[in-house]
This record gives structure tokens, sequence and C-alpha cells, in this order.
């Protein structure tokens, strides 16, 4: 069939040149294809067809379709098709992945599970079922390849956001609810129970049943004592779980097993909560001037003595703002004698981060000043100003201490510790210094995980990409191969651009043998999730539980 298309008002031009002038309504050869000049500007050419703009769409006569990888084409019922996912999932997405980050660079991250939000508001978990944190009503011990759906009861509102802490799930949906899933190991479950489908939380212990709760907040450390808050839309704080030296700043350091409010926060209105977890607790609130208030163990907390209610400490200057507090707690008793190596550090919204606490053991040199040593309370030089221009940063301790920043540069430095190649590769040291080249720019998420001698780190860049590095024998870097260290020169092999990342498993060293056991997962721009690393009870989706050395589709 041969089709003038001067008869419907277009004029052939040949091939497509920059250096010609063109009409609207020219047509031209471009890139492989037909493209039409609108607007004094070239768009792909389908007549009748003006929304096919896309590669790879069906046109259907009115209207095109188009799909992603995973999709097969059905009937509409309407005249006409679409693409769909097999099963149930029928064109439903996964917009938001299950997050396991704490204030602690912690070795843990969940119990070998992961779960996303999807673009219907429900959500679908795979890996680890147990004690009930995947909220299916199963307390067994399985690993899952396939997401199952949690299940929610009839009417709940939109699921917005998820919550881990090893194996007790957390919930808000659109309408402020908190919901909780899992056993009640080390006071984790907000209804002192243990909830093998989601059970909301809103009207349990001081939490108002009318409460809009905004984010929920975990702290957990190598002996697995948990600290647990939520924030309401009022910044009101609530808090329960593990209280060693009145860290959740009650005023005593019994056990709370219900959500109380943090008395100073019903007149004071809180942005930000972190908590360390740890046998050496403490809890951090900023409040909405970006004060900073805390409460617990005498050198957590900054005042030289334990603190049961939370007190304003900004030593840096009442005049700054804070941004961010991070810590870590490893006992390192194989290594180093029975002692405990803590880290601690402050993020203020102009860039400057302060740190204190330990600096020794087999290794120093994390602060990056060239100064080894440890400053708790009472030191001239407490807190100490280490670094200026950073937007985020992490900390591992036990003996063998190392720290990443991500600086407002969108780079990323490292100081301390240097094994399985966290720092490049370049040997340990004593001051920052940049790692990465090329590959670490225009970096906008850094995560770091560990303990002792161990760790992982991986990277989000403004263009799509990411980059893994340190520990992975089981592929965790997503970059093809199983190597035990790994320096940050490869990307993760993704070939469509990621928006976020997030992590399952255990990542660190342990008396006896190193632990690989942790995995990463990926979100993509088209709804994706690829995950990537050790395989056990199938958190990265494979049938088998084997490992994954560069990254696959979660099939939903």
């Amino acid at each position: 069939m041969n089709l003038d298309i001067s008869a419907l008002g277009y004029r052939w031009c040949g091939i497509y040149s920059p250096y010609l002038s063109y009409r609207d309504g020219d047509v031209v050869f471009k890139e492989g294809g037909a493209w039409v000049i609108r607007h004094g500007q070239p768009q792909p050419f389908a007549l009748g067809q003006q929304d096919a703009v896309l590669k790879g769409h069906l046109l259907t006569g009115g209207v095109s379709v188009g799909g992603i990888g995973s999709m097969v084409l059905h009937a509409n019922g309407a005249d006409g098709v679409e693409f769909r996912f097999m099963a149930d999932r029928n064109g439903t997405i996964a917009t938001a992945l299950m997050n396991t980050d704490r204030a602690a660079a912690d070795y843990h991250s969940s119990n070998y599970f992961m779960a996303a939000v999807m673009n219907d508001g429900s959500v679908r978990a795979w890996g680890r079922s147990l004690s009930g944190q995947q909220g299916t009503g199963n307390t067994g011990d399985i690993g899952r390849t396939f997401p199952a759906r949690v299940a929610f009861p009839p009417g709940t509102p939109r699921v917005v956001s998820v919550t881990c802490l090893w194996d007790d799930t957390y919930f808000i949906d659109a309408e402020g609810g908190l919901w909780h899933a899992g056993g009640n190991s080390g006071y984790g479950s907000p209804t002192a129970s243990a909830n093998p489908v989601p059970r909301r939380v809103n009207g349990v212990g001081q939490l108002p049943a009318n409460a809009v709760v905004k984010q929920m907040i975990t702290g957990h450390d190598w002996y697995g004592y948990r600290m647990l808050a939520c924030l309401d839309a009022q910044g009101r704080v609530y808090v329960w779980g593990a209280n060693q030296q009145g860290s959740l700043g009650l005023g005593h350091t019994a056990v709370v097993t219900t959500p109380q409010l943090v008395p100073f926060t019903a007149d004071t209105p809180i942005k930000a909560v972190f908590l360390s977890g740890g046998t050496y607790a403490a809890s951090y609130l900023i409040d909405t001037a970006g004060k900073l208030w805390v409460a617990g163990e005498a050198n957590s907390c900054g005042f030289g003595s334990d603190q049961y209610t939370h007190r304003l400490w900004m030593p840096w200057g009442t005049e700054k703002r804070v941004k961010k507090v991070f810590c870590s707690e490893s006992d390192a008793h194989w290594v180093a004698g029975s002692q405990y190596y803590r880290s601690y550090g402050v993020i203020l919204e102009d860039g400057a981060l302060f740190r204190w606490g330990h600096d020794e053991g087999q290794t120093s040199g994390i602060w990056g000043t060239g100064y080894t040593g440890s400053i708790f309370s009472g030191h001239a030089l407490f807190p100490y100003k280490v670094l200026d221009g950073v937007a985020d940063a992490y900390a591992v301790s036990g003996g063998y201490g190392r720290t990443l920043v991500l600086m407002q540069d969108g780079t990323v430095r490292h100081t301390g510790y240097d094994g399985y190649n966290l720092g490049g590769g370049n040997g340990n040291r004593t001051q920052w210094t940049t790692v990465g080249g090329d590959f670490l720019t225009q970096v906008t998420k850094l995560r770091m995980y560990g303990s002792s001698y161990g760790s992982s780190a991986m990277a989000l860049r403004a263009d799509g990409k990411a980059v893994g590095w340190g520990m992975g024998g089981a592929g965790q870097c997503g970059n093809g191969y199983a190597d035990s260290g790994n320096s940050p020169n490869r990307f993760v092999l993704i070939d469509r651009p990621i928006v976020d990342f997030s992590r399952s498993g255990v990542m660190g060293c342990g008396e006896g043998g190193e632990y690989h056991y942790g995995a990463y997962h990926f979100l993509t721009r088209d709804g994706q999730v690829m995950s990537t690393g050790y395989g056990s009870y199938g958190q990265t989706g494979d049938d088998d539980s084997d490992h994954r050395f560069a990254p696959s589709p979660i099939l939903f």
C-alpha cells in the first residue's frame, strides 16, 4: 500500500539535517524513523496517532498502548488491547520500597525480606516470612520467591510507607494510621502483642485514635536493644521499647510496651527523630527551630551523665540548626578484648560535621583530622568539628572505625579503615580522601552498613545510576562479580534509571567468619523492582535461593 502524504497536507523532505530550515508539516527521516515538524520542532510521526511517541508502542486506531518488561498483550474488553503484567498484578507497579534505615550503621537491615508499596496502595512482601513480619498471617519460617499481598482489613486507606526493624514491620496509611505486623521480640510491637496480620496502633497507649502519624523511627544495634518512635503531624513524639539509661526521655528506665508521649513535645513541635539503640542508648529530637534535645546514656547524649528526660544540647552554638544525628555501637569482643566501641556524629544544616566517641582500636582515624584517640564529654575539644560541606554521613565502629560522608557537591569521602576496599582499596587513612573518581559524582543518596571490620556501601546518582562497593561475596554490589572486596569503580548493572534503593539481610563480620548475607533492592523509574545479592529465603526472588550477582526483576 502506497500512501501519498502530500494529499494529507504533509511534505516529504528526505533525511533530516540540523542545518536546513523546515516548515510545520515537513516530514523527515531521523534516528531510524519518520518525524514531522510541529511548532518548529521534530516529533515522531504517526498519522492519526500523535500520542504514540514512545518506541515500542502499539498503534491500535486512535490510541496507542505500550508496555515494559514482563508484560503481555491482552484484550481489554472494549474492542481494543492493552499490556498487562501476568497473574494478578494487571498493571500495578511499585512506587516505594520498604525503609530499613536506622540512625545507627547497624549490620542488620531486615530479617531477609523486603516489601514494596504499589501504586494501588497495597503492599507486597517477599523473602523470609517469620513471626508474622510480612503481615500475611503466616508465622512459620518460610521463604517467599513471589511477593504476597499484606493482609490489611477491608476499608484500609492506601498505604504510603513501610518501615522495618529486623522482624517487625510498620505501615503508615494515607490518613495517618500506624499499623504493625510481626512478633513482639525486644518489645518492638507497639500493641505489646504479636500481630501476624497488620493491627492499627492509633488508640493504643497514649497515641490518640485520631492522631495523624507522619513518620516511623527505629533504633537497633549490635545486641538488638530496640527503641521505637513515631512522629505525628503536630510534631508530637510517641516512644516505646527498651529504655536503657532513660533513653526514651520519659523520666524513668523501665521498659515501655505501648506508645507514650514524650512530655515536652506536647508544647515543642519536633520535625526529626533519631534513635541509637544499642547498650549505650540515647534519643535525639530536633525541634522545628533546628535545636537538638537529647536523653539517654552519659556519653551518648553528650552531657557526661545519664539523662532521663530530654535536655537542650547545642554546644556548637545556639544559632546553628541541626540536620541529622548518627551513631554506631559495636561489640568487637573477638578482636578487641571485650571492648565496646562507640561513635557519634551531628550534621548541621550549614554542612558542618561534629564528632565524638571512640577513635581507637585496631585502626583509627575515623574523624579524618589526623587526630586519634577518644573524645567524650569533659574533653577540651568536645564536641569536635571535623569537616564542612557535608550532606550526609555514616560510621561503623567495632575496633575498625571508618566513616563515609556524602558531600554537598555530590562526591563521597572516606576516612579510617579501608577493609574490603571501602575506601577505594588505597589503605587505611586518618584524613579525608575523596573516593570513587568519576563514578561517585552527582550522588544524591548514600548508605553504609556493617560491623567490626566488614561493611557495604551503595550510592545513587542524580542520573539514575548506582554504585555499590565494599563487601560483595554474594553479588551485593550488583556489578556482575562476586568479589569479596569491591572498589567504587563499577556501576550496578541495570539498564534503566534507578529512583531509589533499599537493603535486606545482614552485612558485617563476626567471630568465625564473614557475613555476606545482605541484598540490595532497586526501584526503577518504570516501577520495576530489581534485586541482587545473597539469595537466602528467596529475598532476591530466586526460587532456589541462589545468589544474584547482577540485579534481576522481582516478579509481582
